[in-house]
């Protein structure tokens, strides 16, 4: 950790470490920064919880008279603290539906045919890449893995960027036609109609959206198949997970529509074909891949985004260039503008900085697992006991009482630049602990 002399910090930050120092309320104050998990961007509440007519909480008693809770940005890039415990929801939640067990779902669905499949955007003009057989770039070059240049267009007078942002404007639909594909291609494999197909067996899956350094997204999804009315349960056909691999892969390659391209143009959506498939339960040859493995790989790609640099809503490309955002995103956000200007295309505006992508980066199938909002109320559960004082140990469940929260947005963020760096140093104690803890799980080398 590196250590800053008090000489080499600027006087507001000075003045706000020796305020915060003097504060006879400080370590409350510490309290509320590890609380939040040291998060970058608090939000700052005033308010008072009432039990009947009388007040059992009330912030005036707090250091500067609120109450800091998370910002809740799942993106690394913004916010470390909150991207973790959003990673970690997300381990929970895809975990639980791959290996069943847990967070209530049923241990069966381990036994139940379940793939790993990756399906991308197709190519819109050649970009510099680093091939994974160690040929080199089609630029004649071969790139290191932190070439800033990577996924720029090779030639970015013929690079349809308009194309690309269409594309990630409709890969949410293409998703969904996706999905009902795949149901046409098992039902017609087993010789069923699509009636018959979903009265058996039932398509379970969880995707999450990943930025590519291109500026496309592209889909890591775990698809299950379970009983039609119980996940718990086989489905009622008889496939491989081989043969599911097969059906994805058909599935894929037939998908497509038609998305507006704005002022009553068309354009073909369609999946890359780059597809990749990975058995998951199922296989006897010893090919799965680790549960636990599996879940971290998605859980990692639900707080990475090549786009997180373009945030504001500035629209000046030459003021993105000046702040360091690659030249490629550059290009598909001034694409993105320019779509705006076409009838059919205006809500595409408020999408620029995710350059166009406008779904949800993580969805699942009602059923596949637990929820996140499932996730957070148990963990709100258990730190409102861990809170009670001790003289309150016993809660009446019986009490019929109303309990009223009444709460008042004060800001975001530390109110000094000195209580900004404090933060920063608990951050830093709280990620040294797990990782200190991560290498115990571990054990020995």
């Amino acid at each position: 950790m590196t250590v800053v002399a008090m000489d080499e910090l600027d006087p507001a930050t000075v003045q706000g470490l020796v305020a915060r120092a003097s504060d006879p309320q400080r370590e409350r104050w510490l309290q509320q920064v590890r609380r939040t998990g040291a998060c970058r961007h608090p939000v700052r509440l005033r308010g008072v919880v009432l039990h009947g007519d009388e007040p059992v909480y009330s912030t005036a008693s707090e250091p500067d008279g609120a109450l800091m809770v998370r910002c809740g940005n799942r993106r690394e890039a913004c916010c470390p603290s909150c991207a973790h415990e959003y990673r970690g929801d997300m381990w929970q939640l895809v975990y639980a539906g791959l290996a069943g067990g847990r967070k209530g779902v049923p241990e069966q669905v381990a036994e139940h045919p379940q793939v790993f499949a990756s399906l991308t955007a197709p190519s819109f003009g050649a970009v510099h890449s680093r091939p994974d057989d160690g040929r080199p770039c089609r630029c004649g070059r071969r790139h290191d893995a932190d070439d800033p240049q990577l996924g720029e267009a090779i030639d970015p007078a013929t690079y349809d960027y308009e194309g690309a942002v269409l594309w990630n404007w409709h890969a949410p639909a293409l998703w969904n036609r996706f999905i009902i594909e795949l149901v046409r291609v098992l039902a017609a494999r087993a010789r069923l109609s699509e009636r018959e197909w979903r009265q058996r067996v039932r398509v379970a899956f969880a995707k999450v959206a990943e930025f590519q350094a291109r500026g496309l997204v592209h889909f890591h999804a775990i698809v299950r198949l379970d009983g039609a009315q119980d996940r718990a349960t086989a489905p009622g056909v008889t496939i491989s997970p081989e043969e599911l691999c097969a059906a994805i892969r058909e599935a894929a390659a037939s998908a497509r529509l038609d998305g507006d391209a704005g002022d009553g143009q068309t354009t073909d959506i369609r999946f890359g074909e780059q597809l990749h498939t990975r058995v998951l339960a199922g296989a006897e040859d010893g090919r799965e891949l680790n549960p636990g493995q599996v879940a971290a790989y998605v859980a990692k790609y639900s707080c990475k985004a090549s786009h997180e640099q373009i945030t504001s809503h500035d629209t000046d490309p030459d003021r993105w260039r000046d702040r360091g955002i690659p030249e490629q995103l550059v290009q598909m956000a001034a694409a993105a503008l320019r779509l705006t200007e076409r009838p059919g295309l205006r809500g595409l505006g408020r999408w620029v900085h995710m350059l166009g992508f406008r779904g949800h980066f993580v969805t699942k199938s009602h059923g596949y697992s637990t929820t996140l909002g499932e996730l957070r109320a148990a963990r709100a559960t258990y730190r409102a006991r861990q809170d009670q004082p001790p003289d309150n140990a016993e809660v009446n469940d019986d009490d019929s009482t109303v309990v009223l929260s009444v709460w008042q947005y004060l800001g975001s963020g530390y109110l000094n630049p000195g209580d900004l760096l404090l933060a920063a140093g608990v951050e830093a104690s709280l990620r040294a602990a797990r990782e200190a803890l991560l290498d115990l799980r571990r054990g020995p080398p």
